[in-house]
């Protein structure tokens, strides 16, 4: 008897949907594909239990007939393709005919459809057998419903994440076709809540509307050919710090796809303006058919492209072109023409000669007792003829009489700190004695390094101390002691709250760890919109970080969602909250905040490492040193 046999069909149906149908944001992905395919010019999208309990996607476009429905379902069943040869001249977004037929054979899925002839009807497949088919009434469209996704594959449901977690999943999908597709209105409500809506609009406004209107007021636009490579889109300045990985999007003629190739020429592109860097792009990329293929992945998430390098190149050459751009239309000019330089005038025969300037200018329109250097000067140019000073002549005006526009001998400088109020002169003072010598300096037990590390000496020999790291352990156990007990973090109120505006998905998050952000400190609460108010934050964080604090606590709890497991979420809470606090490499600690530090330190349950895994200190030896300096 031959060991090699044919699968079943029901076997066959759902390998198939293992491959397509990962999770809810895989169904979602493409029945919106299919809605856009159809026409539609407005998609809902409402979910239950993280799409595990109801996926619904409703469209206005063209819809199925009753011999369409029949079809639909069925593995390998499209309209997009009628030879081989299409699959390299692709302008729709589903073409395999497997998204339909794999959502029915791991759910219940009810398809009702009707199209602009009013022709309309009703089927319900279930593990991808037909138990139901009517004929009704319905509005021109189609929706889909998905109830019970992964019933039939048990293995597959336990391995999906949170609610939370699928619910972001899910955002994420409808925000990247969303910006792909501004001409699309998108309605996405997590049960009767509305989480996005998209109006219609331009790209730009779209992007407001996914992450900010704030980021997408600052973005320049992106417009590059080379080699026959088109990048249209926009890009961050190169100021922008507050980027996220899920705030760069790649898009292959309107379709969101990744491709690790692109993601590194962003990233090089940005290199060189620093690690604070954090940009955020979306970016269109279009190419001749040949030179790309979409049909890599079967959910169509990657691209390959045919001559990769040059891909990479083009993408690298687009972005600091739009870099040169913006630098030239801000940059101010420097007229050196004759006119400004107090060179000779040309003057034709014909024209008389205009009057000879006065040697002494007149007094400036703005009556100040100086000269105005730039009183003549065309807008962002300046005007390099003219001295500062007055002529001799005049020069005395100032010794010799006071005027209003006198400033006195003390004056605020501008330059402190506002917090410290100190008045500094701007004029020597000789009636002060002059200060004491200063005393030798004296090394303290310990002392930065770079404003990174922390070096002492020990019994042992010499002591060096990550202290971001070492900060990091420090707060995350404190974090821990506060989540666990129920205890409320020492925090100092605002006396003017920060206004920040939070992306789509941010506010997701928000929703789930408001809670645990007020036991740590932080007071965050909606001002209307997108923006929202910070009203305090912990003790010992500086107000100038509060806003990035925020912004990177957020960004972390999403990458480390575990809240099906209370005690792993508390970590991920405490590991994020950490770190978003501890010292940064490059700040200046006093004294006394270092040698609290390396206290603090000392007493934790695990002062070697930070909770990340990295090491907080480490020793040189008495002898390791020694043997470095032995000849």
């Amino acid at each position: 008897m031959a060991e090699i046999h044919l699968l079943s069909d029901e076997i066959i149906n759902k390998i198939a949907a293992g491959e397509v149908i990962e999770r809810p944001a895989s169904a979602v992905k493409e029945l919106i594909e299919n809605a856009i395919d159809a026409g539609a010019t407005r998609i809902q999208v409402q979910i239950e239990q993280g799409g595990k309990k109801k996926i619904q996607v409703t469209d206005n476009g063209k819809g199925m007939g009753a011999a369409d429905l029949d079809l639909c379902y069925l593995r390998h069943t499209t309209s997009k393709l009628t030879n081989a040869d299409d699959l390299f001249h692709l302008h729709t977004n589903g073409f395999r005919g497997e998204a339909v037929a794999s959502i029915a054979a791991v759910s219940k899925l009810t398809i009702t459809s009707a199209t602009q002839e009013g022709e309309s009807g009703r089927i319900v497949v279930k593990g991808g057998e037909v138990i139901e088919k009517e004929d009704i009434q319905a509005s021109r469209g189609t929706t889909f419903l998905v109830e019970d996704l992964f019933y039939n594959t048990p293995v597959r449901r336990t391995f999906l994440g949170s609610e939370t977690s699928e619910c972001s999943r899910i955002l994420d999908i409808v925000l990247k076709t969303a910006i792909s597709h501004p001409e699309i209105r998108f309605d996405y409500k997590v049960g009767d809540r509305t989480v996005f809506t998209g109006v219609p609009g331009e790209l730009r406004s779209r992007i407001a509307e996914a992450i900010g209107s704030k980021v997408a007021k600052g973005l320049l636009p992106v417009d590059y050919t080379e080699a026959g490579v088109h990048v249209t889109g926009y890009i961050s300045p190169t100021t922008e710090t507050n980027g996220k990985r899920n705030h760069q999007f790649l898009f292959m003629r309107n379709r969101p796809i990744e491709n690790k190739m692109v993601s590194k020429a962003v990233s090089q592109a940005y290199e060189p303006y620093g690690a604070q860097c954090k940009p955020v792009t979306v970016l269109f990329l279009d190419m001749p058919d040949m030179e790309f293929d979409i049909n890599v992945h079967p959910a169509k998430r990657e691209v390959r492209f045919a001559n990769g390098n040059l891909v990479f190149l083009v993408v690298t050459h687009a972005i600091r072109d739009t870099f040169t751009k913006d630098l030239e239309a801000h940059s101010p000019i420097i007229d050196l023409s004759d006119e400004f330089m107090g060179g000779p005038t040309q003057v034709s025969q014909t024209t008389p000669a205009q009057p000879a300037m006065p040697e002494t200018p007149a007094q400036p329109q703005n009556d100040l007792p100086w000269e105005n250097p730039f009183q003549q000067a065309k807008p962002y140019a300046a005007s390099v003829n003219k001295p500062y000073a007055k002529p001799a002549s005049t020069a005395n005006s100032l010794s010799d009489k006071k005027s209003k526009y006198d400033v006195s001998d003390d004056v605020q400088d501008l330059f402190s700190l506002p917090e410290y109020g100190k008045i500094i002169s701007l004029e020597p003072d000789h009636s002060k004695p002059a200060p004491p010598p200063e005393t030798p300096w004296a090394p303290p037990s310990f002392f930065q390094i770079a404003n990174t590390y922390i070096a002492g000496e020990d019994s042992n020999g010499l002591l060096i101390i990550d202290q971001h790291a070492a900060h990091t352990r420090v707060l995350f156990e404190q974090a821990m002691e506060s989540l666990q007990n129920n205890i409320m973090q020492d925090s100092q109120e605002l006396l003017f709250p920060e206004l920040i505006d939070l992306s789509k998905q941010e506010k997701e998050i928000f929703r789930n760890v408001d809670e645990q952000l007020r036991k740590l400190g932080f007071f965050v609460e909606p001002f209307g919109g997108d923006t929202y108010q910070i009203r305090s934050i912990p003790s010992a964080l500086p107000l100038s970080r509060a806003a990035k604090a925020v912004h990177d606590f957020l960004n972390d709890v999403d990458e480390n969602d575990t809240k099906n497991d209370m005690v792993k979420f508390q970590e991920a809470i405490a590991k994020s909250w950490a770190k978003t606090n501890a010292y940064q490499a490059g700040d200046k600690l006093k004294p006394e905040e270092i040698t609290a530090l390396v206290s603090q330190l000392m007493i934790t349950q695990d002062p070697l490492k930070s909770p990340f895994g990295s090491p907080t200190l480490m020793r040189l030896t008495l002898e390791e040193l020694s043997k470095k300096f032995r000849h």
